[in-house]
């Protein structure tokens, strides 16, 4: 052995010769056994912290090295609203992780290291025999199970005779031995509910008191840093004033309190107590019974729980656990009360089944007292308990349910100050953003409430965000904060989520994240209408395009269907936050509704597009003539009919016209316009003119004919004069007189005068035609002219 002490203690030499220990002026006790280490390395101890039991490991529990004597710890309630405080002068620490693991780095060297584990009024003093300089050395411990082992909250317990909570106590690891009268020297102290008493405490010299021993004044609850009062087992709602105030007092001192199902009377009828809910009692209970709750893990707290249960197989899902025994006694917590269990029961309204707030009510700050409720008994196993001895109404197996698990982690939660670090906002929104673009960083504040410097070891984010740590969360010391920058950068349209996870010492916080999705493009109108258009016809309507990104977005060509065509008159991209048109054409191929699609689409993902539906009815009209053709003297005149019949809905006006290839001949409409009212008939008017202006005219021979006329009337108006009636006499010299007039030419005895131009006999047409300035349909008319 000799040998090998002097070689030990030769590289221990050489050891501390190349290590630097901290200036003498400022280092006394523990702290002259630090040593820097080379190549960055360091002096730790590293284990888990358990409950009692040395079985259930414990989150955010305060493992320290102290460089003094510590202070014991005050006896009774006390207020303390900026934190807990560490007495021995703490040297080095941390806290422990979700799976009640730690590490402490430049921890002195040397033998019989004092170590300090600590949460609330639980603490226990260990001895780590040897440390190992520069290199890690592994120590577990555990919480006292009694008050030889170390320091245990002072908890009263008013025992009712349903839920028997003390039971899940003695699970925890705390030994019997604690469980005393009030008169008794354990950290565990029983009183029997009024209503209907639970289990109690009996020896030769002790009863245990009824509950009103505790409640009827403030001193006897100041004793307590816990006071629990579980389910009874009976409804009353009406307990005496000076206890609920007295109960009210306490809280706000610093105490904490611990209640259960219809131990709701405590706090449904107490001021204040009774606005941290929407109370409703007497409703029906939940069902199914037993049910599966979903764990809140929008806070610190919440998260740890959901992380903490897997450890101790208390899971029943993700983020669930089975509760059994429920009841529905309020309509949800009024903030900033918190939810931490709501069960899964959509036809219930998924209820709250445990809650918690802090004291005093409706204060910002001040505040160190907290109030536990849940609508669950936690420990059913023997049903009515009233009055039997302790511990027979616990049952003997050491196996504990996940509702008890869920008390475990509730009472030490309870007693202690809270995490070691929070991060808020916890949700974080980050609004609404265009698809593509990223948002303006939102800061959110990881706050370090431990006693000890800290530092962010690990920044992520899942879904569409992205996060970073500022440098500052390197090292942040205690009670000091530091920023996580949050962008959201939206992939698709519509809600987005995602969870920021920030570790540090183990211990992961995380915030749920929320953003939507929206469009980078929008267009004035989701739809256009061309209305009735001509056949064949283009016509040229505008949308507005907008960018509403705070970036340019290229654009691809544009994309339609059916008889539509479309260009954007600002190209092939367009300017954060400019409008832009959108000339859309269309030209119909057919008459009837037409139906088409506009699509804007950017050249490049994920940017979103937009579009609009688009339709139009394509309309046309015809013109007939009837008859359709005939024949006509000239110097003659008739009319015919111009029909003209819309198609699809024509309904513009249209101007008639006509016109013919026949020399002196005219055609008129006699109305030249129609007004779109259906199916019109229109009357043509036809004019053709003779060859002479003389009436009748028409040549030499029927001239000799008419002079033969004349000379025979002559004749016989000669022969016959003397027998002949004077009437007769008078019409023979009239038409004497008249065919001498016709077949003369005038005075000077020339042909009669022809008209210029005139109707020539022949075939000709005659065309009638409508428009309304875009469209022309035609008709013809065919006219045989002849002559007399």
């Amino acid at each position: 052995m000799a040998p090998h002490r002097v070689l030990s203690v030769a590289a221990l030499l050489v050891l501390l010769g190349s290590l630097t220990r901290a200036s003498a002026q400022s280092c006394t006790g523990l702290c002259l056994q630090q040593v820097t280490c080379p190549a960055g390395g360091t002096t730790s101890i590293s284990g888990t912290v358990y409950a009692p039991n040395g079985t259930d490991p414990l989150p955010n529990v305060t493992v320290y090295i102290p460089n003094a004597t510590v202070d014991p710890l005050p006896a009774g309630v006390s207020c303390t609203p900026g934190g807990q405080t560490f007495s021995g002068s703490p040297l080095v620490g941390t806290t422990t992780a979700v799976n009640g693991t730690f590490t402490i780095t430049n921890v002195p060297f040397g033998t019989n290291i004092p170590l300090v584990i600590q949460t609330g009024k639980w603490r226990r003093q260990v001895v780590v025999p040897n440390t190992i300089a520069c290199g890690n050395t592994t120590f577990s411990t555990r919480m006292p199970k009694n008050q030889t082992e170390g320091d245990i909250p002072k908890i009263a317990i008013s025992t009712g005779a349903a839920d028997a909570v003390e039971c899940v106590l003695l699970k925890v690891g705390i030994d019997q031995s604690e469980f005393t009268n009030p008169d008794g020297n354990g950290r565990i102290n029983f009183y029997q509910a009024d209503g209907a008493p639970g289990a109690q405490y009996t020896t030769s010299t002790s009863t245990t008191p009824a509950a009103d021993a505790l409640l009827n004044t403030t001193a006897a609850l100041a004793n307590y840093d816990v006071v629990m009062l579980p389910c009874e087992g009976t409804a009353n709602y009406y307990e005496p004033k000076a206890q609920l105030s007295n109960l009210i007092s306490y809280a706000n001192s610093g105490g904490r309190i611990y209640t259960s199902h219809w131990s709701l009377e405590w706090l449904y009828n107490n001021a204040a107590f009774n606005t941290v809910v929407n109370w409703s009692p007497g409703q029906s209970d939940p069902s199914p019974d037993p049910g599966i709750a979903t764990i809140n893990t929008s806070f610190a707290g919440g998260q740890t729980l959901a992380q903490w249960l897997p450890f101790v197989n208390g899971l029943a899902g993700p983020d669930e656990v089975s509760i059994a025994n429920l009841r529905k006694d309020f309509n949800g917590v009024v903030a900033p009360t918190r939810s931490w269990l709501a069960l899964n029961d959509i036809t219930a309204g998924n209820p709250v089944m445990q809650f918690t707030f802090d004291t005093p009510v409706g204060l910002t700050t001040g505040q160190c007292g907290r109030v536990l409720f849940n609508e669950y008994h936690v420990e059913d196993e023997a049903g009515d308990v009233s009055s039997m001895p302790f511990p027979t109404e616990c049952s003997t197996t050491d196996t504990t349910t996940a509702q008890e698990k869920l008390l475990e982690y509730s009472l030490f939660d309870l007693t202690s100050t809270g995490s070691p670090a929070v991060i808020a906002p916890s949700p974080a929104d980050l609004g609404s953003q265009p698809v593509g673009f990223p948002t303006a960083p939102l800061t959110l504040t990881w706050t370090n409430e431990s006693v000890f410097n800290a530092a962010v070891s690990t920044v992520s984010a899942t879904g569409d965000f992205s996060a970073t740590a500022s440098p500052a969360c390197s090292s942040v010391a205690s009670g000091a904060s530091c920023n996580i920058s949050v962008v959201f950068t939206p992939t698709v349209l519509g809600p987005r989520t995602g969870i920021l996870s920030v570790g540090s010492a183990g211990q992961t916080l995380t915030s749920n994240l929320t953003g939507i999705g929206t469009a980078d493009l929008s267009i004035s109108s989701p739809t256009l209408n061309f209305g009735n258009t001509d056949l064949n016809s283009p016509f040229t309507q505008s949308l507005a395009l907008t960018n509403l990104a705070p970036g340019p977005i290229p654009l691809g060509p544009l994309v339609t269907t059916g008889d539509f065509s479309a260009v954007a008159a600002c190209g092939n991209s367009i300017a954060a936050l400019s409008t832009c048109a959108l000339n859309i054409t269309f030209t119909p191929t057919a008459t009837g509704p037409r139906t088409g699609t506009l699509a804007v689409v950017p050249s490049i993902a994920p940017f979103t597009g937009t579009g609009a539906t688009l339709s139009g009815n394509g309309v046309d009209f015809t013109i007939s003539v009837a008859p359709t053709s005939g024949s006509i003297i000239a110097g003659d005149s008739l009319h015919i009919s111009a029909t003209t019949t819309p198609i699809a809905g024509f309904a513009s006006n249209l101007t008639l016209s006509c016109t013919t290839n026949a020399a002196g001949s005219t055609c008129t409409p006699v109305t030249p316009f129609y007004n779109g009212a259906g199916v019109t008939t229109t009357s043509i008017l036809i004019t053709t003119t003779s060859q002479y202006t003389v009436i009748g005219y028409t040549s030499g021979t029927s001239r000799g004919i008419l002079a033969l006329l004349a000379l025979g009337s002559t004749l016989l108006l000669f022969l016959k004069r003397r027998t002949t009636a004077p009437l007769t006499r008078s019409g023979l010299i009239l038409l004497i007189l008249a065919t001498a007039s016709l077949s003369t030419t005038g005075c000077s005895g020339k042909l009669p005068d022809q008209n210029n131009p005139y109707t020539a006999p022949g075939s000709y047409t005659y065309t009638v035609s409508a428009t309304d300035g875009i469209l022309t349909h035609s008709a013809t008319y065919t006219l045989n002219v002849t002559k007399k």
